[in-house]
């Protein structure tokens, strides 16, 4: 038996914590660079936002409506996920962390009639702790939990919300709300007479796996309530990436440095967080495809390391050589990104015939990453940082509307007047 936490409009949900202000108020999230809306309360939604409506066509619409705009902040996101899934896992160790606002548990050690209990103290408990409102679905399988959540929450507005395989709430799912249906797949059901969940559900797990694949095999026998799905370990990455579009055009090599710079050692804090080394890392540069008035150039540029490495510097230098040989003067760039191609476990080593390994300025090179990560974990991110990040930042995207780090700024902590 699983159940599915999910975060009710998550975003939203978080700029609302510290400001009580705006309950009952339609709140709007918007993108990076404030492109689109990502986030909206339910508010909103009933005013006619749509997710990924553009913010400069609803903008006016916004201020007509009072309608509060927030600029993405995901260092507040962030850290309210990390209690969320905190308070989850106190009260049930086998989890499974799905994505930013949404869990899956497994309930089998919970005696039948205390499931639907024990899942209402659970919604309770996050919101009294953490102060984010929540849906939790059951079911016998990780797919009808998925429904049941989407029931809780769209259809019966209620916190919980157990279905089993012969519930006649089936029948009123569209296929396209069932979990893993995309459009594509969604139009070759409905041409064949399938269009609700109910209806999937009747057909042969082993003629479903012929016409489509073994994917929806398993989505038809979960629906049937026979469990396919367990719970995920969490894998470490193959691939990091890092890459944002700058707040405004830029065209100076020193700038667009500062910028790669910065996300070399974001992704180097991440390989290092999971014990690994690139072995091969990747540069690319973009300028602005929808400004066709201006000079159009895209390029990347890929570096195998003879020695795998996480060591920052090193590994900057390196990228900071690659965009050099990509770079073009002359145009206004949108975009600049840093990747990790291919990674090895860090307790490893490759030697090379060629190309003998200092052991001892490996060691060395360890322990000073290892005293850099522990400086910043104890006194805040960048506290020590490679001196090509910069400090004028004037890549950085366009965040006009963004709240205060409540949770994680000494200077943002909210300060509370008594009268």
């Amino acid at each position: 038996m699983y159940a599915l936490i999910d975060c009710n409009n998550f975003y939203a949900s978080c700029e609302r914590l510290f400001r009580p202000d705006l309950r009952n108020k339609a709140v709007v999230v918007l993108s990076n660079n404030d492109g689109c809306a990502i986030a909206r309360s339910n508010e909103a939604k009933e005013l006619g936002i749509k997710m990924g409506d553009p913010y400069f066509q609803i903008k006016e619409f916004c201020k007509e409506n009072n309608i509060h705009i927030f600029s993405s902040n995901y260092t507040l996101y962030g850290d309210l996920s990390s209690r969320v899934m905190g308070v989850i896992e106190q009260s049930c160790p086998d989890i499974e962390v799905y994505s930013i606002d949404e869990a899956f548990i497994d309930m089998k050690t919970v005696a039948k009639e205390l499931r639907e209990p024990f899942c209402q103290d659970l919604q309770k408990r996050i919101l009294k702790e953490v102060g984010i409102p929540t849906s939790i679905g059951i079911g016998s399988t990780k797919t009808l939990a998925k429904l049941a959540n989407h029931i809780a929450k769209k259809k019966l507005k209620t916190p919980v919300f157990s279905i089993d395989k012969d519930s006649f709430w089936l029948e009123k799912i569209d296929i396209r709300d069932v979990w893993g249906i995309g459009a594509k797949l969604n139009e070759r059901l409905n041409a064949q007479g399938i269009y609700n969940a109910r209806e999937l559900a009747k057909q042969n797990p082993h003629l479903i796996k012929s016409r489509y694949n073994v994917i929806l095999m398993r989505t038809v026998m979960e629906l049937q309530g026979a469990s396919c799905l367990g719970l995920d370990d969490p894998e470490p990455k193959q691939s990091i990436f890092c890459a944002k579009s700058f707040g405004d055009m830029q065209s100076e090599l020193s700038v667009i440095e500062e910028a790669l710079s910065s996300y070399v050692a974001k992704v180097c804090e991440k390989m290092r967080k999971q014990n690994c080394k690139a072995m091969r890392i990747q540069v690319f540069l973009m300028s602005n495809r929808f400004r066709r008035d201006l000079r159009q150039y895209s390029n990347r540029m890929d570096y195998q390391f003879i020695h795998p490495t996480n060591d920052v510097r090193v590994i900057t230098g390196i990228a900071k050589s690659c965009l050099n040989k990509i770079f073009r003067k002359g145009i206004y760039y949108k975009k600049v990104g840093f990747g990790v191609l291919e990674m090895m476990d860090a307790h490893q080593s490759q030697g090379d015939l060629f190309s003998p390994m200092d052991t001892s300025k490996t060691e060395r090179s360890s322990k000073l990453m290892k005293t850099l990560d522990s400086i910043n974990k104890r006194f805040g991110d960048n506290t020590l940082h490679v001196a090509a990040c910069g400090f004028d930042r004037k890549w950085a995207l366009k965040s006009d509307l963004c709240s205060p780090a409540y949770t994680t700024r000494w200077s943002d902590i909210p300060i509370v007047k008594a009268c």
